[in-house]
Order: C-alpha cells, then structure tokens, then sequence
C-alpha cells in the first residue's frame, strides 16, 4: 500500500526489474539467442571503451600474474570509460577459494611439481613417448595454475586491489530475496551454475547484472558487456560462446549485447590489436 501511494525508490525499481527477469515474469528472446548463438556469425569489431567489464573470482590472480598485467591494470584503472563491475559474491569466492589455494597449497605443489617433472626427464628412450606428453600436460598445467605456486602473485594483487577499490562496482543483491529463484534456476537448469552444487554463480551473475543497472543509472554509457573468466563450464559457454540465456537475460533488461572473455582475450584488446568483440550478428 505504502508503494502505490508514495511510489517506489530507485534501488526497488532496479530490484524489482532484475527480480522478474530472473524469475521470467519478463519474458525474454530465448530463440533469437539460440540463433544467434548457433550462427557464430563474424561482426565487425566495436570499440572498448563502450564496453562494460565484469571480472569473476577466478581471474583475480590470473590478472595479478599475466604478463601484460600492468597493461590491463592501467587500461582498467586509466582508460576504461565504461563501467568496471566486480560483483560481492565474486569477492567471497576468490577468499574462500581461490586465496586460499594459493596460501595454504603453494610450497606443497611447488615442490610436488618440480619433482615430477625431475622425474619425467629421466625417463630413457623407451618412454620417450610418454615423456613428451608428461611434458606438454606440465607445461599445460603450469600455464593454467602456475599462479598457485607463484610467491610474488600475492605482493602483485595490492596493485589489482587498488584499481577495484577505486573504480568497480562492488554489487549485493539481497540474498534471501533471491534465495528461492537461485534454487528454481538451479533445478531447472538454467545458467550460470546448474554444473555446481552451490549457488555462487547465480549470484555472481545475479550481481553482475545489479552493477550493470547501477551503473546506468550513474550515467555510464555502454552498449555491450563482458565477463572475463576462467570457467569453462557449458553453464556459463561452448567453445567460447556465452551461453544463449545469458544472452538473452542482459539484452532483454539492459539492452546491449554480451560475451565472456578469458583474461588473455582481454590482455589482446587493452593491447590495441582491436579484436572483433562479437560473434553474432545482433552485435552489429
């Protein structure tokens, strides 16, 4: 009664908006996305400064280890006009997570690592086959989570830290509020997270898409948005290409087109090699 006399706030109407997407009161373009999806169509590539960025828990210290780091640290801090969205729930898991592998797992697979390698190189001419493969499967595994044995990721994440506290979103949404659309999504296999049995990806998104709303409402002008992240899972893409609910869920509330990144295709695109930010052609 109170809102149909005095109206509702802003935050309840950001609320109220995110709510009936995720719960399908609004309905959204399920088909068109699948189509869209499925096309993989190349479109031409579009400038990233009219890009809104989400980071997920799991390249918190991918970013602070990379390469280019400093490169995408100042692009993110100096030079990115759109929104910077990290959301709360990814906070809680790279605590829970993956800071924790790194403080309480590092010296322990260092030295498991460096032995079996030692052990793989003395493997003589019969096993020369298994050899190279041992090998490339270590090489594999040390580019993927060489972070997590890394003594100097940690002194690098200060200087990531710094640059989020200055300029990101850092969006809740009510957690009990959500609570019963986060177990019907999960049972009705709808994306992200229905391949976990927790419910952090549905509030990482959930968040993610809350930052998004703020930041429109702040006056942040953008018209297309990305994750960056290591999940590969298929509730969240295929080889590369977000899921189509997803998809579908942003453009019908926000009206701007969506990707996940890896932290490398990132690294690329802060580099100025301009890569094609879409691969459908409703991103035109």
């Amino acid at each position: 009664k109170l809102q149909a006399i005095f109206g509702t706030s802003p935050a309840m109407d950001k609320l109220n908006s995110l709510e009936e997407l995720l719960d399908r009161r609004t309905p959204i373009r399920a088909v068109e996305a699948l189509h869209q999806s499925i096309v993989h169509t190349t479109s031409p590539a579009r400038p990233l400064e009219n890009t809104a960025v989400g980071l997920d828990a799991s390249v918190f210290l991918k970013l602070a280890s990379h390469p280019k780091r400093d490169d995408i640290v100042d692009y993110l801090d100096a030079r990115l006009s759109g929104p910077l969205i990290l959301p709360g729930q990814a906070i809680q898991e790279f605590w829970n997570n993956q800071l924790a592998a790194v403080s309480t797992l590092a010296d322990g697979l260092k030295k498991k690592f460096d032995a079996l390698r030692t052990e793989a190189e003395k493997l003589d001419s019969n096993f020369v086959v298994y050899a190279d493969r041992m090998d490339h499967l270590l090489n594999e595994f040390s580019d993927e989570y060489g972070f997590a044995y890394d003594p100097a990721t940690l002194r690098s994440m200060s200087t990531v830290l710094n640059v989020l506290e200055r300029k990101a979103f850092v969006p809740f949404v009510p957690r009990v509020r959500f609570h019963e659309i986060a177990i019907t999504r999960k049972r009705t296999k709808t994306p992200p997270g229905f391949k976990d049995d927790g419910d952090g990806d549905f509030y990482t998104w959930a968040d993610f898409l809350l930052g998004l709303l703020e930041a429109r409402e702040k006056g942040l002008r953008f018209d297309h948005a990305i994750v960056v992240t290591n999940d590969r899972k298929i509730d969240w893409s295929r080889d590369g290409t977000a899921h189509p609910i997803l998809r579908a869920e942003i453009t019908q509330l926000l009206g701007v087109t969506f990707e996940l990144w890896t932290i490398d295709q990132l690294a690329k695109a802060v580099g100025g090699t301009n890569p094609a930010l879409s691969k459908n052609p409703s991103d035109q």
